[in-house]
């Protein structure tokens, strides 16, 4: 039996477990540093109010297959996801004009053409405009595609048309949303690629799925206990500190606080020679391993694996900031903010008679949203009067800003090239994560394509070590 340690228990971990907990050959174990599940798309009990909060606010799409299918294979053959049919969002901008983008009543890709053309925010030559990135998307071939990671989303949608009304008023929401940071800093290939998926997919690839419980009962609660109910072993607050990989003459123990496993005779541990995982260190546990997934983050991974470089992630942080109030502004599940600081703000639901609980975000957040409270409840108080321009100091319950400092990475220009695939040199040894190889910015849909991708590699891998070849553990202490 292949024996596997999957390091990480985020979205792509627990996507990776649950692909190779299929395979009765593979026994297993999933370590996690936190002492919950879900790394950045979870859950947590708000003390004050007893309600369930995300550490985030996320939407899912229609075009999420993997996602849908992780849901499916945890056993949420019912996922308690509202859908949005044909994108039904209403925008407000801060002088005052609303529209909505709402697909029409034509057959699939022309129901979106309608959504476009209807788009009030823009004059009608600026709504004509846009279809020009469609028609560019649909002959753009794969050669195309890839040249386009040389430029900037903002450079690229330039070239097509787009003028500086279309990029701020309908591509800056869809660029922030999908890619967490601003047009000039993103990838025009990333972007490409998701607008692919959206605009030119299936039917409902458009469609708007939100959460309708937390995302620790949606995304990680029903797979703990499919995992859990196949015999996997989860370990969590339980770090991965160590990696030991037999080459052909010697053992090497790989961790973060020898920085020089990777110096002088040791470098063909990872240089494809070889070299084979043998087993980790897992918190107060040593494990032998045929196979090792990695899933965390970059910066977790350069701690493991010294001389691994992914110093070209930086990181893009998301601000949500939950309000609650004595005053109903309106149960648009969904609703964007143009000319604000805030960007999207979903009705969460009426928490307790004439309480209302609301879900502001704020993408590629710049650090200070919250370094004064007054300026916080002073804005939140201003541009929340676009959805109810009755609302009043004394409206706002409570203010809860819950900040996700890494939340993404930026999706620069020139990435695409150096994001690793789920395969390394070291054979048994895997990496999956909303940072490797998966076509898309970070997203839960690239954590999971990520986690499966990670596993199927793992069961397409050679058998494990037998006998005299398997050298016991070397602990990174010895």
């Amino acid at each position: 039996m292949k024996r596997c340690v999957v390091a990480g228990g985020g979205l792509a971990g627990l996507a990776a477990a649950l692909r190779l907990s299929h395979s009765p050959d593979i026994s297993v174990t999933l370590c996690e540093t936190t002492p919950a599940l879900g790394g950045r798309a979870r859950s947590f009990v708000d003390r004050q109010s007893g309600l369930e909060i995300d550490n985030g606010q996320h939407v899912l799409m229609g075009c999420y297959r993997a996602t849908l299918q992780y849901l499916a294979e945890a056993g949420e053959s019912a996922p308690a996801l509202r859908r949005l049919r044909g994108l039904a969002l209403p925008f407000l901008h801060s002088d005052g004009r609303r529209c909505s983008l709402q697909a029409g009543g034509l057959p699939h890709p022309f129901s979106l053409v309608q959504a476009f053309l209807r788009y009030g925010m823009l004059p009608f030559l600026g709504r004509l405009r846009i279809l020009r990135v469609a028609l560019r998307l649909r002959g753009l071939g794969n050669t195309e595609l890839n040249r386009l990671d040389d430029i900037s989303a903002a450079d690229w949608l330039r070239s097509c048309g787009q003028g500086s009304e279309e990029i701020e008023y309908f591509w800056r929401p869809v660029i922030l949303a999908t890619m967490n940071t601003e047009a000039q800093l993103a990838s025009a290939k990333l972007l490409a690629a998701v607008l692919r998926e959206i605009f030119l997919g299936a039917p409902d690839a458009a469609d708007m799925l939100l959460p309708e419980t937390g995302l620790s009962p949606l995304l990680i609660e029903p797979t703990r206990r499919t995992l859990e109910s196949r015999g996997v072993r989860i370990l969590t607050g339980s770090a991965v500190t160590g990696i030991t990989v037999h080459g052909d003459h010697s053992t090497t123990a790989l961790s973060g606080s020898d920085t020089n496993a990777l110096s002088g005779s040791d470098t063909n541990a990872l240089s494809g020679t070889g070299g084979h995982v043998t087993g980790v260190q897992c918190g107060e546990s040593v494990f032998e391993a045929d196979a090792v997934v990695l899933a965390v983050p970059p910066w977790a991974v350069t701690r493991l694996l010294p001389g691994f470089d992914t110093g070209m992630y930086t990181p893009s942080e998301i601000l949500s900031i939950h309000v609650w109030t004595s005053r109903d502004l309106g149960r648009a599940p969904m609703t964007g903010l143009l000319g604000t600081t805030l960007q999207w703000v979903f009705f969460k639901g009426e928490t307790a008679s004439g309480v209302y609980h609301y879900s502001c975000t704020i993408s590629a957040a710049c650090g200070d949203e919250t370094a004064d409270e007054a300026a916080l409840r002073a804005m939140l108080l201003r541009e929340l009067r676009l959805l109810d321009g009755e609302l009043r100091d004394e409206d706002l319950i409570r203010i809860l800003p819950v900040r996700e400092k890494r939340a993404t990475f930026v999706p620069r220009p020139g990435l695409e090239a150096q994001r690793p695939s789920s395969r390394t040199a070291v054979a048994g040894l895997f990496l999956a994560g909303d940072w490797t190889d998966t076509g898309l910015p970070a997203t839960i849909e690239g954590a999971i394509r990520s986690g499966f991708a990670a596993a199927d590699a793992v069961n397409a891998s050679g058998e494990p070590m037998q006998g005299s070849d398997a050298l016991p553990f070397v602990s990174p202490a010895s």
